[in-house]
């Protein structure tokens, strides 16, 4: 688990129970319970799929400004060419 604490800290187990209360209540907020694997990978498996869908909607909003961007400079040349053949 964790190192074991320096014999010159007096207060050290107690830091450290309360660092891992701390840990236990933060992730039981987040509906993960810490003694039990499964629900740990739960989670982290839940973080991958977030982390994945993020990266697919940067990637689609970079298509998407694209697009505008390529329509706007079509649209610019095809006036710019209309003007000059007429």
């Amino acid at each position: 688990m964790a190192k074991e604490c320096p014999t010159n800290v007096p207060d050290c187990k107690q830091a450290e129970l309360a660092a891992e209360s701390a840990v236990r209540k933060v992730f039981a907020i987040l509906g993960v319970d810490i003694g039990k694997p499964e629900s740990v990978e739960e989670f982290r498996e839940d973080l991958r799929w977030g982390k994945r869908m993020r990266r697919a909607s940067d990637r689609g909003w970079l298509a998407i400004v694209s697009l505008i961007c390529a329509g706007i400079v079509y649209a610019a040349w095809s006036g710019i060419k209309g003007s000059v053949g007429h």
